[in-house]
């Protein structure tokens, strides 16, 4: 059984995106456990509303290989598409961690190659992990890569998914 995280980010129509595949998550992983939602200026291509991001965790049996394949049948029944690189999405569920498992196939890579970089990925992570665990490569804590990043726009917002 593995501890699963994932981040869950949306700008179009981002409130109920979000919701509709928090309830799509919960009908597949029951248990599952959600942070607070933040929202986030874009980045890269600015010219686009703010994000809406949370995490989430929950334990597993799945292979990784399903639990992304489940992700992404998800993201396609919301309708993602993403035209532009960093461009608008109706959502985006990206698979950061498996427990400590480093993952590199041609379709997934775990640790995600970028969360650690990004306060909308670390905020609401260090809400459902324990802050003080640490990146399976890098070997740096949650927090401590959180408050490295301090600078990079976020707002917690008083929403739950």
């Amino acid at each position: 059984m593995a501890s699963i995280f994932i981040s869950l980010g949306s700008n179009i129509d981002a409130e109920k995106n979000l919701k509709t595949a928090a309830n799509l998550l919960r009908s597949r992983w029951p248990p599952i456990r959600f942070s607070s939602v933040y929202q986030t200026k874009a980045l890269g291509y600015e010219d686009q509303p703010d994000f809406l991001n949370a995490a989430a965790t929950f334990e597993s049996e799945m292979p990784p290989n399903e639990i992304h394949a489940l992700l992404l049948s998800i993201e396609r029944t919301l309708g993602k598409k993403k035209p532009l690189k960093d461009g608008p999405r109706t959502i985006d569920l990206d698979f950061l961690l498996c427990g400590d498992e480093v993952i590199e196939t041609p379709t997934l890579i775990v640790p995600h190659p970028r969360m650690h970089e990004r306060r909308f990925v670390l905020e609401p992570l260090c809400e459902v992990i324990d802050p003080k665990t640490r990146h399976p490569l890098i070997g740096k804590s949650w927090e401590e890569f959180h408050a490295e990043c301090l600078n990079q726009d976020s707002a917690r917002l008083h929403l739950q998914v």
